[in-house]
């Protein structure tokens, strides 16, 4: 074999391991679906849901340091709180609106970084600063929705 033959099919043999890689992680996502909407079920109905996206992917807990993974999962927003549910249990984070001291955009957190826009909440808990970043199909919608839940607890506050 020549030079140019092994150069084409060493770039052949990429590109399949790629799509490959591709279609096993969107499987894993559609089959994962199911158990997601049900574990969120079981715990809001479809009432109280004001958003969901069952395709977050977390880019991690500031307090938890830069070691963790990225985590695919669903996120739930409701009129109190953030709940994200990761598809490995045991790893949900619920965030209290009213614990929420920001909603912004960013385009790296912890050191992973990507071209899309991450929705960062910056939250506290029992009086220290924790963030979390998320991937999401639309985040300016979430940032937007969030930030009029905010508002209309301050509206409240004030009456």
């Amino acid at each position: 074999m020549t030079t140019p033959e092994i150069i084409g099919l060493v770039a052949l043999v990429v590109v399949v391991v790629l799509l490959l890689l591709s279609g096993v992680s969107k499987l894993v996502l559609r089959l994962m679906k199911g158990p997601l909407e049900a574990r969120i079920a079981a715990h809001y109905g479809p009432d109280e849901i004001l958003m969901k996206d069952l395709r977050a992917m977390s880019f991690g807990v500031e307090s938890k340091g830069v070691w963790q993974g990225r985590g695919n999962g669903g996120l739930v927003l409701t009129k109190d709180s953030l709940h994200f549910y990761r598809i490995v249990r045991g790893a949900d984070l619920r965030v209290p609106l009213e614990t929420i001291t920001e909603v912004s955009f960013a385009k790296s957190h912890l050191g992973k970084a990507t071209i899309y826009d991450l929705l960062k909440v910056r939250f506290s808990v029992d009086g220290q600063s924790d963030s979390i970043a998320w991937y999401l199909t639309d985040p300016t919608a979430w940032k937007n929705r969030i930030e009029e839940l905010e508002a209309g607890w301050a509206a409240d506050e004030t009456q």
